[in-house]
């Protein structure tokens, strides 16, 4: 994709703006449950007319209205969820953090020499989530994209670093660009390096020794290097032609191993930490908001979900009591 070049900025919403109104952060998320599920059951009860059934069971008629129940429920339990987890499990410092779930505050941070770039604008960044909507003339949709990245980014907290990988988790960033070109509008959300998160998941740390996948890694492209320069190869190992080179192949690929072997011991590798999405299902957040502030959000959003669920339930109890005899 060619980077996006905007001829009208709409909004910018970067660091902490937002105030109160930053748990619209989430809306995105939050809402796209209950959206889907009104969605599903006003299709399904499209279909009970189009096939004009001749007995539409009354229960039919507010399915949209019990699915928008159902998901606000489900809202509400799992806000609680991510409440209770960010208040049972205290702070931990990545150098002397136990093995196991674990609450995590540091900054992000790119792998050196290799920065992700936001394809919108080619920003670097640690994580970024896009989507572009065209419209034609009149104004209809025409088409559209969305991407979001699965690239593991750093997180450093001063005691030490950690790689986090992004797949599962429930990301809140608070960098957002909205703007139109022409017919297209687009809006990117980026995490930049040095922005400060709240990571919450499952903490492990690999083992410091080299594992064979890693052994057959290295020396492989170590005998790749070698055969940029034929000549010197064949010097190395006393042989005339490259016919004699494949015939001795073992021994070379022997040498190259006890090559990369040695190479270890001077430069042992270090035992790398990571954050992952929890196997037993416990929340997954990775937030660039502050942890006072995710507090604050999560819970408008448990009395936001709890408010809509009361009031289809107390709907649905006045459509009952309307329909009685």
């Amino acid at each position: 994709m060619e980077p996006a070049t905007p001829h009208r900025y709409a909004s910018a919403f970067t660091g902490n703006e937002g105030g109160w109104f930053s748990f619209l952060w989430m809306a995105g998320t939050e809402v796209f449950a209950p959206a889907l599920a009104v969605g599903f059951a006003a299709v399904a009860l499209i279909v009970v007319f189009a096939l004009r059934l001749e007995e539409v069971q009354p229960w039919l008629l507010v399915s949209p209205l019990l699915a928008f129940m159902a998901a606000n429920f489900w809202g509400w339990l799992t806000a609680n969820r991510r409440l209770q987890a960010l208040g049972d499990f205290p702070l931990s410092r990545i150098a002397s953090a136990a093995q196991g779930y674990l609450r995590l505050e540091g900054r992000a941070a790119s792998f050196a020499g290799q920065p992700t770039r936001s394809p919108l604008t080619q920003q670097v960044c640690c994580w970024y989530s896009y989507d572009w909507h065209e419209f034609d003339d009149q104004g209809h949709p025409k088409s559209q994209e969305r991407d979001t990245s699965n690239w593991s980014f750093m997180l450093n907290d001063g005691s030490g670093e950690c790689v986090v990988d992004p797949v599962g988790a429930r990301l809140i960033p608070v960098r957002t660009n909205r703007w139109r070109d022409r017919n297209i509008h687009y809006v990117e959300k980026t995490i930049l390096p040095g922005d400060p998160l709240v990571v919450m998941g499952q903490f492990s740390t690999s083992a410091a020794g080299p594992t064979d996948f890693d052994l057959e890694r290295r020396t492989g492209e170590l005998l790749a290097e070698w055969k940029k320069d034929l000549p010197a190869l064949l010097r190395r190992f006393n042989l005339d032609t490259e016919d004699q080179l494949m015939q001795q192949w073992e021994c070379v690929r022997t040498a190259a191993l006890q090559a990369v072997r040695a190479d270890l011991a001077r430069n042992p590798p270090q035992a790398q930490n990571q954050m992952a999405r929890p196997a037993d299902g416990r929340p997954f957040i990775i937030s660039a908001e502050s942890e006072p502030r995710l507090e604050r959000d999560l819970k408008i959003w448990a009395w936001l979900h709890l408010a809509l669920f009361l009031a289809g339930g107390g709907t649905f109890v006045y459509w009952a009591l309307a329909l009685r005899p």
